[in-house]
């Protein structure tokens, strides 16, 4: 069993990779990534944003994708970037498995109950992380 998780941030999606053997040991895998687009309003980068996630969906074969919702109506410095709305468009997009949102407080309460037994390789993937142990 796969599950991706995803945070996106700003002009960046950040994929991690979690899977499980038939043991119940889970672990991250070498698949986890980070996309970026450089200009979000040339067309032909926006394609190639799409291509890129969907050829990374098609050869990981996730049992579940899943987003790190974020708060549309936030203000100031926690309000997201209107690029990551875009992005997070073209994700949902992806018709062979069902891409749901997870809210922050849903991880808290869940790994509250149920502690994570490890945790991302590297720093930025935390979030992405999270997400992806949640489904797994």
């Amino acid at each position: 069993m796969k599950t991706i998780g995803i945070q996106i941030k700003s002009t960046s999606a950040i994929l991690v990779v979690l899977e499980k053997n038939y043991n119940g040991i889970i672990s991250q895998t070498s698949e986890s990534a980070k996309f970026d687009i450089q200009d979000p309003n040339n067309s032909d980068q926006i394609k190639q944003f799409r291509d890129q996630i969907n050829a990374a969906f098609d050869s990981i074969k996730p049992t579940k994708i899943g987003i790190m919702a974020r708060n549309a109506n936030a203000k100031g410095d926690r309000s997201p970037s209107p690029v990551s709305f875009k992005l997070e468009g073209i994700i949902q997009l992806y018709d062979k498995v069902n891409v749901e949102f997870v809210w922050p407080q849903t991880l808290a309460a869940n790994f509250k109950k149920k502690p994570k037994i490890s945790s991302a390789k590297l720093k930025y993937q935390e979030d992405a992380f999270d997400v992806a142990y949640y489904l797994i």
